[in-house]
């Protein structure tokens, strides 16, 4: 009996030394094979758990279980400095604080003429999460784009801790630049030309000879912007409460804007997008932020000829009246306002 009792012991020792070197080399965040076995690692204690499809080691220490936050958010450089042109990709850089496990498809959503949603493209597992955009033909920005403050949404999926916390998404905007352009070629090279009048005196005697100054006078154009295309900036939208509903009118010719003219929308829940931004420019947009209780199932559309002043004006740089006749948009399935 008292060799079965010595034999129990050296064996229970021997397990112990197993499972001590077993559990020496778990860290928070590395893989384990069975949920819910408890380690010690020097002043840390960890339990093996299932995150997402990977069971890994995860702190119990209350600093473990705080939600992730944004510590910055970065455009990447387009390789052609400047501008991107039709096929390159668009990268946004989103940083948390700690590493974040992500599923689904998140958006993060560009200021721009053009482009909306941006879509996670890889990252989970780090704190840097990458989200892409290739820009297609149509893709047109001469104003420069920025990203826009809150605009990273889960789109039904998620961004959790490697514990399971939620992550807290709020970030900083972009502010859109002159060096962030879209374009299917690259901006021809704009050559500034300045002819200084010269004065040259001549002095014979009592004789003094003055060269003539020649004066270049541009006379504004007196021609009415007309309207080119009306579009989504979203062709394939699904809106939810918060997010917005935007149009994108283009005209032949730059047009100024004043007051609060809006376009009206074929939906079963909102009926107008009012001017937001572009004047002075040739692409005007117009925005509709979704409130909770606007649901459309059937799909957004645009009304033919519907640009309402509102008591505003659009007119062109000489002050010429803008034509605002324009043809519709049908409504689409692919476009839905939704509860979530």
């Amino acid at each position: 009996m008292f060799k079965k009792l010595i034999g129990l012991l050296i064996t229970l020792c021997l397990l112990g030394g197993l499972q001590t070197q077993a559990l020496a080399a778990a860290s928070a965040g590395g893989k384990c094979s069975s949920t819910g076995k408890i380690a010690v690692v020097g002043t840390a204690r960890l339990v093996c758990a299932k995150v997402g499809k990977a069971k890994v080691w995860v702190a119990l220490d209350s600093a473990s279980f705080k939600a992730p936050v944004v510590t910055s958010v970065i455009i990447a450089p387009s390789a052609t400095t400047t501008f991107y042109l039709t096929g390159q990709i668009i990268n946004v850089l989103v940083t948390f604080d700690s590493g974040v496990i992500v599923t689904g498809s998140p958006q993060i959503f560009l200021d721009s003429d053009t482009i909306g949603k941006v879509t996670y493209a890889g990252g989970s597992g780090a704190q840097v999460l990458l989200f892409s955009y290739t820009t297609t033909a149509g893709d047109v920005d001469n104003v420069g784009f920025g990203l826009k403050a809150n605009s990273l949404v889960l789109n039904g999926g998620t961004i959790n801790s490697m514990n399971g916390t939620p992550a807290t998404l709020t970030h900083l905007g972009i502010a859109r630049s002159s060096t962030r352009k879209l374009g299917p070629t690259a901006p021809a090279a704009t050559t500034t030309v300045t002819t200084v009048a010269t004065t040259v005196t001549t002095v014979a005697t009592t004789a003094t000879t003055v060269a003539a100054t020649t004066t270049t006078t541009t006379v504004a154009s007196s021609a009415a912007p007309k309207i080119t295309s009306v579009a989504f900036k979203e062709p394939g939208g699904r809106w939810i409460p918060g997010q917005n509903v935007q149009v994108k009118v283009i005209f032949d010719l730059p047009v100024t804007v004043t007051g609060s003219p809006y376009i009206s929308l074929l939906s079963d829940a909102v009926n107008r997008a009012t001017y937001l931004e572009g004047s002075g420019g040739t692409s005007l947009i117009f925005s509709y932020t979704v409130l909770s209780g606007d649901i459309d199932n059937t799909g957004v559309g645009i009304a033919a000829n519907s640009i309402v002043l509102n008591s505003g004006t659009l007119k062109s740089a000489s002050g010429v009246v803008a034509v605002v006749t324009h043809t519709a948009v049908d409504r689409s399935s692919s476009r839905k306002i939704l509860a979530s």
